[in-house]
């Protein structure tokens, strides 16, 4: 199969130097693109591919500030991840220390106003701001962190089970946001295991004790049954709890699973990491699309992503299962990929708008080469661009 990997990312290569997208952000244009050209070129798939990569980054450092949007998924605080991450690997000069006190406004200013409607949503408030934030650390410094952190979790609550924030909804009431005071939620992109995953990246003592109180209360929901998904996605106060999630990067039990991973990791406790393997055997399982909502190849919520999961559970433990997981989802991938939804036309699903073209990292051809470039390479270092869907 790893020719028809090999392949396939050639073609992903080629349509992407095609694109030439007016938005600049990091899941839906530019910064995507260049991620994926940094692995390419990495992996040394050519013997020369530095003129595209070079094009792409020149013309994401003119317009990267262009961006109308402030949150992490599509406007400028990604854009000052990815230009971070990029200096961290050694691709460009620094030119971050140039525009501090702009940063520091940005991250501060918004994160304020996103936690005044308590927006603490990682794709589109205020934590996604922090997780920017702390990687910028060594030139933010540990006290703007600590503010952040601080007025963060002003909004954090607490019940008989452990702490937790109440989902925040896109809502748009006379031209406000407003949260929803009812929902926990329990996705990767918007719910609780983004927040335990950017605490525990986060050195400061408390946030340990604050990461097992939110830990608590998510294990607190799981089922002992017979059930599709062992986590809710969601939990409405009032209402039945559903254990249906789907399967996907985006919601369901393998963003938990990365809560439990991570922070175990970090904080160096094997109960949360046995929790977290427990998470993904079952979920190894599941391997129904229709009962698990798996519709397309993207990564956000299709089976690229699923696969990009299995690779890198399988290469930080070695457990079998994941072995056969990963190569399960990746073969779906291929045949999401047969016929007229192929990579040269990909369209990926996106609910009440059908079918749409796509390039992007979240939800288009280019997080489906980057979930195959993983499988080139036996370096789990080389899967580390996925810091920014919280995975690493």
């Amino acid at each position: 199969m790893l020719h028809k990997v090999r392949d396939s990312v050639f073609i992903i290569e080629k349509n992407i130097q095609l694109q030439n997208n007016l938005e600049y952000n990091l899941y839906y244009s530019h910064g995507g693109f260049l991620l994926f050209q940094l692995l390419f070129t990495k992996l040394r798939l050519i013997e020369k591919n530095h003129d595209v990569f070079e094009t792409k980054l020149i013309d994401f450092l003119e317009h990267f500030q262009n961006s109308k949007e402030v949150t992490f998924s599509e406007g400028i605080s990604g854009n000052i991840w990815l230009l971070n991450y990029l200096v961290e690997n050694d691709l460009i000069d620094d030119l971050l220390p140039t525009i501090k006190e702009e940063i520091q406004d940005l991250l501060s200013l918004n994160s304020e106003n996103f936690n005044k409607i308590t927006n603490y949503d990682f794709l589109h408030g205020s934590l996604g701001l922090l997780f920017v934030a702390n990687s910028c650390k060594k030139l933010l410094g540990e006290k703007f962190i600590t503010d952040l952190v601080t007025d963060l979790l002003k909004g954090l609550k607490s019940n008989e089970r452990g702490k937790y924030y109440n989902s925040w909804m896109s809502l748009f009431k006379a031209n406000k946001y407003i949260a929803d005071s009812t929902d926990i939620n329990f996705s990767l992109s918007h719910g609780l295991p983004s927040v335990v995953i950017i605490l525990s990246q986060i050195n400061i003592p408390k946030n340990k004790e604050i990461v097992r109180d939110i830990l608590k209360l998510i294990k607190s929901y799981k089922t002992n049954t017979n059930t599709l998904s062992l986590y809710p996605s969601v939990v409405k106060v009032g209402y039945e709890i559903e254990y249906k999630s789907r399967l996907a990067w985006c919601y369901g039990d393998t963003g938990v699973a990365f809560a439990f991973w991570q922070a175990g990791k970090i904080f160096k406790n094997e109960e949360w990491k046995k929790e977290a393997i427990q998470i993904m055997l079952h979920a190894s399982k599941r391997r129904d699309l229709k009962e698990n909502l798996v519709v397309d190849a993207a990564f956000c919520h299709g089976t690229s992503g699923l696969a990009h999961i299995f690779n890198r559970f399988y290469k930080e433990t070695g457990i079998k299962e994941f072995d056969e997981a990963r190569w399960y989802w990746l073969a779906q991938t291929f045949l999401k990929l047969e016929g007229e939804n192929n990579l040269e036309n990909f369209k990926s699903f996106h609910g009440l708008k059908g079918w749409t073209p796509d390039s992007s990292l979240l939800d288009g051809i280019t997080g489906i080469g980057l979930a195959m470039l993983g499988f080139l390479t036996e370096d789990v270092e080389d899967l580390n661009w996925d810091k920014c869907l919280l995975l690493s």
